[in-house]
């Protein structure tokens, strides 16, 4: 889920012209001036340029990671560094071409021609360099330098019963995007921004949890067992419903998988809890809640950080590069937080977390971290529900970062990590968001017991299910239009993971377990993940015996990212 942004004045021109044909098309303003041919042409240019202008931080950090990644491979190092020497030389033809056409004579001319020959024959280079790096690393080439997909493309890369909706927010509207294998439609909803990002603030104050959860900050318990009086608006959630996605309900009905490319606003809420029809009943009554026509009653979801996404994801697998028999399951988890001997560094909370003084100046700040027990538990369920051998299992004083850095996970379908995430700034220090296991007894460059987004995206992977069974690592900070997909979770998809299992707001421990258990005996079962996920919500929120896990809080903060 990536919070796309335009900048600059190409970004403003190009939103004006985007603004302008999306309200011709959308209000019918060309149907008496041009034929439904050039209408459809407009919606597929405008489609292309919002992917051409769209960016994100968390991009950019993808991509400085798979530059830095490269240098690990000799021969897809070599043609980068062949392209740069090109473009350097490029970019001393265009300074000498720019001064000779400023000029007089015979000798100006001659440079003139020379110029221009150089450029046409480094563009041949650049291009036949571009070439062989998008087939023999495609997967670098999407992450650098994604190529947009025309609506056909999309159309033809999407299988039956699935649906993709791609948003676009403005300062005065949203334009939203609905295409099927043989259908594509779009909208300019007249919706302010700044409306936008107070009704999906309101929702996700709704959505905290005071429970036992899996964030970098001690809650108070809340015994509770029912809803809380506060309830959940859903005449908010079916509001943005009716004005967002209803006017597409001609492609979007009936479709059994919605992939979700957001942005601005949108990113901080999954669309798998806007309701479908008017509300019944009270907001705070669990029976009420489970009645709701949940739009993750009709159909299982994805998100996708960018169109191009899609593409590289149903780019097919070469299985031979995986090579050998799979194993089936690894799990990281229930860490322990807390130094039990007295030797602990002078200074240091010895009741809570432990991170190297290296990294971090307040470690009062990360005294908060709890025990997660329930991770123990979850991890072993899943282990036995996969049938995983009990040396693939790393719990407590074994789930260190040296242990998953140093673990060969090639050859591995599903990887979990149970434990506590950090956003990036949520301890002094942390530049970048990060799962936290247990400190070693002497931390180092290697190990300061944080896996950061960078150093996931040194791992290698090929599993199809990467599960980041921890608090906030699917977006930024869970304010509506702050960066979505963190860097954490894009890292995982950097390393080579297929799909990624992702929270947005602190999870609940139980209701994780539940979750995380569910999704993955459905797999076992032959149920594709994402339909996997939703079966699992759906237990949650309507047979679970605590009538409590019926509120959205429980039942909706993980999503699903890449290919469901």
């Amino acid at each position: 889920m990536i919070a796309h942004t335009i900048t600059g004045r190409a970004g403003a021109i190009l939103r004006a012209l985007f603004i302008c044909g999306a309200c011709l098309w959308a209000t019918g303003g060309l149907a008496q001036l041009t034929p439904a041919q050039t209408r459809e042409q407009i919606r597929d240019d405008v489609f292309l340029t919002l992917q051409r202008a769209t960016s994100s931080v968390a991009g950019a950090a993808l991509q400085q990671a798979a530059l830095r990644q490269q240098a690990g491979n000799a021969a897809l190092a070599a043609l980068l560094r062949e392209r740069s020497d090109l473009s350097d030389r490029a970019e001393a033809d265009q300074g000498a071409l720019a001064h000779a056409v400023g000029t007089r004579g015979a000798a100006a001319e001659a440079e003139i021609d020379r110029a221009r020959a150089s450029l046409n024959d480094i563009r041949r280079q650049i291009a036949a360099l571009d070439a062989r790096i998008e087939d023999g690393f495609p997967a670098f080439r999407e992450l650098t330098n994604p190529r947009p997909m025309s609506v056909a493309e999309v159309q033809k890369t999407l299988h039956p019963g699935e649906v993709m909706i791609v948003t676009l927010t403005s300062e005065f509207d949203s334009f939203v995007w609905a295409i099927s294998p043989d259908a594509a439609d779009w909208h300019a909803a007249n919706f302010e921004q700044d409306a936008l990002v107070a009704q999906i603030s309101l929702l996700r104050r709704m959505l905290d949890v005071t429970t036992q959860n899996r964030s970098a900050a001690a809650l108070e318990e809340d015994t509770s067992i029912g809803v809380s009086a506060d309830g959940f608006d859903r005449a908010v959630a079916y509001g943005l419903y009716q004005k967002l996605l209803a006017p597409l309900a001609a492609v979007i009905d009936g479709a059994d998988h919605l992939i979700v490319v957001p942005d601005g606003p949108l990113t901080a809420l999954p669309f798998g809890l806007l309701v479908a029809s008017a509300p019944v009943g009270d907001d705070a009554d669990p029976q009420a809640l489970r009645d709701t026509d949940w739009l993750i009653g009709r159909a299982a979801m994805t998100v996708l950080p960018n169109v191009s996404s899609l593409r590289a994801l149903r780019r097919k697998v070469d299985k031979t590069d995986l090579g050998g028999p799979r194993r089936p399951f690894v799990g990281f988890g229930d860490p322990v937080f807390a130094y039990r001997d007295s030797d602990a560094p002078t200074g240091m909370v010895t009741d809570g977390a432990y991170v190297s003084r290296g990294v971090f100046e307040q470690l009062s700040g990360v005294a908060g971290l709890a025990p997660l027990p329930g991770t123990a538990r979850e991890l072993r369920r899943l282990a036995q529900l996969t049938g995983a051998a009990a040396t693939d299992l790393f719990l407590g004083s074994a789930a260190t970062e040296t242990a998953v850095r140093g673990a060969d996970l090639r050859d591995v379908d599903i990887v979990a990590f149970a434990t506590h995430g950090l956003l990036a700034g949520e301890l002094s220090g942390l530049a970048e968001p990060a799962l936290v296991f247990t400190p070693p007894g002497a931390p180092g460059p290697q190990d300061d017991a944080l896996l950061t987004a960078t150093e996931a995206a040194g791992l290698r992977l090929s599993a199809q299910l990467i599960i980041l069974s921890a608090c906030n690592t699917a977006s930024g900070d869970g304010t509506p239009g702050a960066e979505g997909l963190s860097g954490l979770a894009r890292s995982f998809i950097y390393a080579g993971a297929r799909s990624i299992l992702v929270s947005h707001w602190p999870v609940d421990d139980y209701a994780t377990s539940v979750l995380t258990t569910g999704m993955v005996a459905e797999m076992q079962a032959g149920v594709p993940r994402s339909a996997a996920l939703r079966r699992s919500m759906l237990r949650l929120m309507r047979d679970d015996p605590q009538v409590k896990y019926a509120h959205p809080r429980y039942w909706a903060p993980f999503i699903l990212v890449g290919d469901g």
